[in-house]
């Protein structure tokens, strides 16, 4: 008869799972609390200030495609 090797399994090491999750948790908080606090900044401006603007009121050119 042959003989048959029974080699013992492996244990598969978790902590590079469990660092990489957590580092992957405080990326998402740090990028959620960021975009929390950049959109809680109200900015109003009046007069000349506001004429320097992402947005403008002029609505955009009608474009015709053929």
């Amino acid at each position: 008869m042959a003989e048959i090797k029974i080699e013992p399994k492996r244990r598969v090491n978790v902590l590079p799972w469990v660092v990489g999750l957590v580092l992957l948790v405080l990326v998402i908080l740090a990028a959620a609390t960021a975009a929390h606090r950049r959109a809680t900044v109200p900015v109003h401006r009046t007069g000349a200030a506001a004429a320097d603007t992402q947005w403008d009121n002029i609505p955009p050119k009608l474009r015709q495609y053929a």
